[in-house]
This record gives C-alpha cells, structure tokens and sequence, in this order.
C-alpha cells in the first residue's frame, strides 16, 4: 500500500520501545513487533489468565494490575531495565465491554452514566481516564499514541471526544474505522482505532492507513485460512497434539504455520446432542433465525427440552424470536468469516462440519500465528481470541507508522 512522504519527521535509526496499557493476550503487541521496528518493553492487563498468555508468548513482563494503580515511573524503569531511555509508544485498547451494542438496555456505560448523573458524580469513564493518565505522566511523552475499541466508541461525546481533546494537547491526531479483511485477516472485523504522533506537521489522515477500495481487496477466505485443520468430532480432546492435514497449504495457512510441525489446540467446545443437530440444518453464512424464517429448519428440531449441567432447559419458536441475527451462526467457506466473538457464547459453527470452531480456528481467524498458544479453559480462550485486536491489522498500522517515519520531503 502506497504511503504518502510525511515532511519534516525523523527517520528511525532504532527500534521504537512501546508499552501496551490493557494488552489483553497481546494481539496488537504481537502485531507491532511483527513490524520489526518496535520492541515491547512492559505491558498492563489486570486479567491474570490473559496475563499468563502474554507473558508465555512474548516473554515480556505483564504488570498485573489495574491501569489505574499503575505509576509512569514503573513503566519507565521497566524501558530503560531494557536499554531503552524513554518510552516511545503507547498502545492499547480499554475494554470495549462498556460501549458494546449488544447489551440490552442500553450499553453499559449510558447505565453507569445515568447511575453517575443521579449522584451528581463526575462523567469520567475509568478505563479511558487512566490511559490517558498514564500518557500525560510519562517524560518525555511517547512519540506515538494508538488505542483501539468497538465502533460504538464513537458515539459517547464525554468519552470519545474529551479523549481525542486531550490527545490534542501533545499530539497530532485521527480516528479512523479500519476493516480487518483489507490487511490480510480472514475476517469481516470493523474497529476504531485513534492514533497521535508528537510534533508532526504533516496532514493528519497520513497518520493511519486507509481501507484500500474494495476492488483492490485480495480477501482471505475461511477455507484458505482453516482448510489444512483435520476435521474434529463434538467431543474433542484438549490435550491432543495433531498433525496439519496433507495437501499444499495456502499462502495464509505457510504464513501461520511458521515454522510449527505439529499442530496444537485444535479443539472445540462440545455442545449438547439437541443443539448439535440443529447445525445440520443451518446452510453457510446463514445463521439460526435466518434457517427458520426462510422454513429450512424442521419445528421439531426447534421445540425441545432437554437436561444440561444439571439444568432442564427449554428451546422453542420464543427463543428464535429473541434470538440475535448473529448468533448460533454457520461460518462461509468461500468468504471471510463474520467477527470473531466468544465461539461458544455466540455459537460459531464450522462451514463444513456440525460443530463449534476450534480455538486454533478462531485464532487463526484473528490472525494469530500456530504458535502462539493461549492459557486458562476452552472459555477463557475462546474469550482472549474474541477480545484480542487481529494481529496482523495491529501489524499493518505499525508498519504505516514506520514508512510515515522513514518518509522524507
């Protein structure tokens, strides 16, 4: 993708140091230091199992804490235990749980805005309020900013806007919608990102890159990115090591594997005998709801009762009523999958098999390489990989920002 010069900005001579403020498992640190210009020096994540999955695969140092009880001056000493004099960039994405659409009444946020008027509290949102805290502490200030959220994020003035005001005081800013399936992932994901660059005198949309049209998009199809993954029952095991299947295996499928010979955590959530034949008679890219509109789902597969965890649960033509359109969906082999939620949670169902995906699936689908390996339960997977930025988008916005740098007059 071409990158327009940017006047007037040094050239990097040196990897960048960077810290990642909510990293998560570390999907956009893996992407930045995939660019090879940018070197993590200490990240903060107060999830200890999505701490364990950072610590394990980037072998950098997680301050397991909440990012409001953490101090700049820990975060310095930790760049220059490293040999780095300052901080270069900070990045990360505050929880987007408060400015999802997916909660009924409202996102959680308006209910926490609305509990905050009532007691005449101050309309600081938490999360955002300490990423910048930790941004005006530092000295000398980063010379790069990048966050990122749900889409959603944009339409909350007291946070979005004071956010981006704030960003201003030191730094050359932009929001921008960037679209995952134009920078190689497989995967129809939309997300906000808000990037800042300290004494840049150039045009502020040079700053992130731009979605290439859509006719100068190459997609990543499912198939290219998961065809070479043996095919998997409904009870799979967790702990099996496995083999790729035969065959010559796509660009994509070259670029996971790395240089992994064996194939690890592909395994999927079982699902109740009722609910798994309901997949059967749900067609590609077609979710649940949409089966049954269009008469493709048989009533008595629909109206069921049945024990689960020591439950009785009751499945009827009501809860396809309540249903979201996204949800208990069969992905498309021929197309980018959908956005990559919480498998089982949102029910994620192979294009060709009568089942969940797998977490090497849906982490292969998020761009995460084969060897990158996620810790706690098959939930607590499936959660990190749903929550994580796709790390080669992350990679391809590091990537920019080094070209932008290198540029000259």
């Amino acid at each position: 993708m071409e990158t327009a010069n940017a006047p007037d900005t040094e050239p990097i001579e040196k990897k960048l140091s960077f810290v990642d403020i909510f990293s998560g498992p570390g999907g956009l640190s893996l992407g930045f230091k995939m660019s090879e210009f940018f070197e993590p020096v200490v990240a903060v994540e107060s999830n200890p199992i999505a701490t364990k999955t950072y610590e394990s695969n980037l072998g950098i140092t997680v301050i397991d804490k909440e990012a409001g009880k953490v101090c700049a001056e820990d975060l310095l000493k930790s760049a220059k235990d490293k040999g780095f004099t300052s901080i270069d960039a900070v990045i990360g994405g505050p929880p987007c749980r408060p400015f999802t659409t997916a909660n009924k009444g409202g996102t959680r946020w308006e209910v926490l805005r609305e509990e905050k008027k009532k007691e005449n509290e101050d309309l600081e949102q938490p999360d955002w309020h300490d990423f910048w805290r930790i941004i005006e502490a530092l000295d000398p200030k980063p010379r790069v900013v990048v966050a990122e959220n749900v889409m959603g994020f944009k339409n909350h003035d007291e946070v979005f806007t004071k956010f981006i005001d704030r960003l201003g005081k030191h730094y050359v800013t932009i929001p921008r919608e960037l679209h995952a399936h134009c920078f190689g992932v497989p995967q129809n994901r939309k997300r906000l990102f808000i990037a800042g660059i300290r004494d840049f005198d150039g045009d502020p949309e040079l700053i992130l890159p731009k979605n290439p049209k859509a006719e100068s998009i190459k997609k990543v199809t499912v198939a290219e990115a998961i065809s070479d993954l043996p095919g998997l029952s409904n009870d799979s095991s967790k702990n099996e090591i496995m083999k790729y299947g035969r065959g010559r295996p796509t660009y994509y499928q070259y670029l996971m594997r790395g240089r992994c010979n064996v194939l690890f955590d592909h395994f999927t959530h079982s699902v109740h005998p009722v609910m798994a034949r309901r997949f059967a008679y749900i067609p590609e890219g077609f979710s649940l709801r949409k089966a049954w509109a269009e008469g493709i789902v048989p009533k008595e597969i629909m109206n069921s009762e049945y024990m689960s965890r020591g439950r009785m649960k009751k499945f009827s033509e009501k809860t396809i009523e309540n249903m979201h359109s996204n949800i208990y969906r069969r992905l498309k082999w021929d197309d980018v999958s959908c956005t990559i939620t919480h498998v089982r949670k949102t029910v994620l169902i192979h294009p060709k098999q009568d089942r969940l995906i797998s977490v090497r699936e849906a982490a292969r689908l998020q761009s995460f390489p084969d060897w990158f390996r996620f810790s706690g339960s098959t939930s607590q997977q499936y959660q990190q990989i749903a929550d994580a930025v796709p790390p080669l988008l992350a990679k391809a916005i590091a990537d920019h920002l080094v070209r932008l740098f290198a540029d000259k007059p």
